[in-house]
């Protein structure tokens, strides 16, 4: 996962992830009237208020009167990792079946419903979450709430929407594994991840998704759909008082439940270069995606690493990979690198698309390598600084902006000071900060690998290489 927040997106359980940032904010506690706990979050430059139910769902509301719309999101905090092994999709699955039937509505029914009130919904998992949002007029906002309350508490499940469900997400995935960039990152994943939660796609795959049961989409939706590992937001033209009272009208009375932690084993470096290559002899370019394990949203090194990697490889002109292999070389027109940003350690990751991938390689091995071993210059420090503190507050002027930004706050409890802070803890990183950060994260060499092309093992020129069969 890239840095910052995700959106979800509808029906084909396709999940983007964006950039984002963060504003101050601070605590306080509160009793209300309604006899509810809260937790209050009062912004010092935003009227942003984090409060909680007693059985432990979260109600964060961000009053932006600007427009006459306000967009509700709702957030599982179980995604994909979660699925049993032979399972894989049940998150997507899930989800995605919340608007096809609830509380005695058909989806039909409650699509007529969606389609009146002129709202946009949307639904989708990702590693770490499962969600649904929703846009609404400010006067239908009541009527948007309480059918997101009766699709998320009381699904039917019905046997024949899940079948067509199910249908169109295998449908999704052999459209996506048709990509050859997304075949490679997929191949990459299962290779890197092997023994992870991570190592399981959102999409899943044909099989575990044709296995997939009512059971299974019910006990899912049981065990994790509970709301102590829930979180709602509205953003928009709404009053905290009066979204915290209808959320407790609808959630109130929504029992808490024992939510069962995801085992995650520690991910172990490669001892040599491991390539796994995809023979394609119709296409004209080789795609090839390399990395070894890399940090979690909440390492400490994370801003450091994040600097360093916009340095290495975050744009396809001027970073070193980007002049190197674009820009002097002619090699490809995309060549970047990445640290995952997730709950748990991810990946450090670069690739590219070529037709010459034995000479781009041994660019983009020789940049990383130096970066390691030397870290940033000034000026790369510099251009970094000015990129994040200068876009980072664009990544929130929408009032979807704003909903993804809390939603990554809160789902990876970043705290509430994030947004504030963030142009300051940029500012904060030195080179000697990147310096370390790299020697530590960065492990030249001791990569997976997978190549997709009409190429042969020869043609790569790799030395000292295990090759996966």
């Amino acid at each position: 996962m890239n840095s910052g927040d995700f959106k979800y997106q509808n029906a084909d359980c396709r999940m983007q992830i964006e950039k984002t940032g963060i504003r101050k904010l601070s605590f306080c506690s509160l009793i209300s009237a309604f006899c509810i706990l809260h937790c209050a979050v009062a912004a010092h430059a935003l009227p942003l208020y984090r409060d909680s139910l007693p059985n432990g769902l979260i109600v964060i509301t961000f009053e932006e009167p600007r427009l006459p719309v306000i967009d509700i999101g709702f957030t599982c905090r179980s995604g994909s990792a979660s699925d049993p092994d032979d399972r894989g999709g049940l998150a997507n699955l899930t989800v995605s079946l919340l608007n096809r039937g609830a509380a005695g509505m058909s989806g039909d029914s409650i699509a007529s419903v969606i389609d009146f009130l002129g709202a946009r919904y949307n639904a989708g998992a990702g590693l770490d979450q499962s969600g649904l949002s929703t846009r609404v007029l400010a006067k239908d906002w009541q009527a948007g709430l309480g059918l997101l309350s009766q699709m998320i508490r009381n699904p039917s499940f019905d046997p024949k929407e899940i079948e067509q469900a199910k249908s169109l997400q295998s449908a999704g995935l052999r459209r996506s594994l048709d990509n050859p960039g997304f075949l490679v990152r997929y191949e990459f994943d299962k290779l890197l991840y092997a023994g992870h939660p991570y190592r399981k796609n959102p999409y899943g795959d044909t099989l575990s998704v044709a296995a997939v049961t009512r059971g299974d989409v019910a006990a899912f939706h049981k065990t994790y759909y509970v709301p102590n590992n829930c979180f709602i937001i509205a953003v928009g033209d709404i009053k905290r008082a009066d979204f915290l009272a209808q959320v407790k009208a609808g959630f109130g009375d929504w029992q808490p439940g024992v939510v069962p932690a995801v085992p995650v084993p520690e991910l172990k470096y490669p001892d040599k270069l491991r390539v796994k290559l995809i023979a394609r002899p119709e296409v004209n370019q080789t795609y090839v995606q390399f990395g070894h394990p890399g940090i979690s949203i909440t390492d400490p090194d994370m801003l450091a690493t994040r600097l360093g990697s916009y340095a290495l490889g975050g744009s396809a002109l001027s970073s070193r990979l980007g002049i190197a292999v674009r820009e002097k070389e002619g090699l490809a027109y995309d060549v970047r690198s990445v640290f995952d940003r997730s709950r748990y350690p991810g990946s450090f990751w670069a690739s590219v698309q070529t037709a010459k991938p034995k000479e781009a390689l041994e660019l983009m091995f020789h940049e990383i390598q130096a970066m390691h071993d030397s870290g940033a210059t000034q000026a790369e420090l510099t251009r970094a600084h000015n990129y994040y503190t200068g876009s980072f507050p664009l990544s929130y002027s929408s009032n979807e902006g704003k909903l993804q930004s809390v939603v990554l706050i809160e789902l990876f409890r970043l705290g509430y000071d994030w947004l504030d802070k963030f142009p300051e803890r940029i500012r904060a990183v030195t080179l000697d900060g990147i310096s370390t950060a790299m020697r530590k994260h960065l492990q030249p060499g001791h990569y997976i690998m997978v190549v997709l092309g009409n190429v042969t093992k020869d043609d790569l020129g790799l030395k000292d290489v295990e090759w996966i069969e």
